[in-house]
């Protein structure tokens, strides 16, 4: 019959034995584990970058004024905005590029203190704003009649304008150009990382677009990789964008 000494010398050994082994089945796994969730691939960026020139614009003009009731402003709206579109018409836009936009009257409040410092909304007539949003392809002449207007405001104090927006039209179509030369980008970065390996760029495992950004060409803003910049201040574009692209390594 075996002693209590020797079978606790044995089960010490097996259990030794049983660690080393766990131990060395683990790495075995996980070694297993890390390959089967990263197999043999790279993921890189591809970047393309063209100017381009505005082919529309939208400027954006209202008359804007203040009176004690809502039909005072109304009728004033209704004298007062004939004006401005007569202007618009004599820039050389013509009637189906004008759109007169819809009244907009709300009521006015000042704020009044009383004796213990409380403030108080008091009611102060109406403001009123009319808009006419002129869409035209003709660059030249929104550029002459956004510097026309001012000598129009300093004469009606009524009148109010913003910088006109141009636009690029067929921006699907841009896109698309563009993740085309993007993706030959990539495609150059990763044989550039894999050749000083010695492997060889293999068949495309997964592809997203990132940011897709319109700057003005007088410079550039910053971004990230999924945000959108559409700069819509002057007739020059540069625009860029971004894609990530994974690929297998053979």
């Amino acid at each position: 019959m075996m002693s209590e000494k020797n079978l606790s010398s044995g089960l010490g050994i097996l259990g030794g034995l049983l660690a080393v082994g766990l131990i060395a089945a683990s790495f075995i796994l996980g070694m297993n584990f890390k390959n089967f969730r990263q197999p043999g691939t790279i993921t890189v960026k591809g970047l393309a970058e063209k100017s381009f020139q505005s082919d529309s614009a939208q400027w954006t003009t209202s008359v804007s004024l203040h009176a004690d009731t809502y039909k005072e402003v109304l009728d004033a709206l209704k004298k007062e905005h004939p004006a401005l579109k007569k202007f618009l018409l004599a820039q050389g836009f013509e009637e189906k590029e004008i759109k007169t936009g819809t009244p907009s009257i709300t009521r006015s409040y000042r704020t009044e203190s009383d004796e213990h410092g409380r403030e108080r909304q008091i009611p102060n007539g109406y403001d009123g704003t009319q808009e006419i949003t002129v869409r035209s392809n003709k660059l030249d002449k929104v550029q002459a009649a956004h510097k026309a207007i001012l000598n129009l405001r300093a004469r009606n104090e009524f009148i109010e304008f913003e910088s006109p927006q141009y636009l690029l039209g067929n921006l699907e179509n841009i896109k698309r150009d563009l993740i085309n030369q993007a993706t030959e980008d990539a495609h150059k970065r990763a044989q550039e990382f894999v050749k000083t390996g010695g492997g060889k760029v293999g068949a495309m495992r997964s592809a997203s677009q990132g940011s897709f950004n319109i700057y003005a060409d007088t410079g550039s803003g910053e971004s990230d990789d999924y945000g959108g910049i559409y700069d819509k201040s002057t007739v020059g574009k540069q625009v860029r964008l971004v894609v990530t692209i994974e690929y297998g390594v053979d």
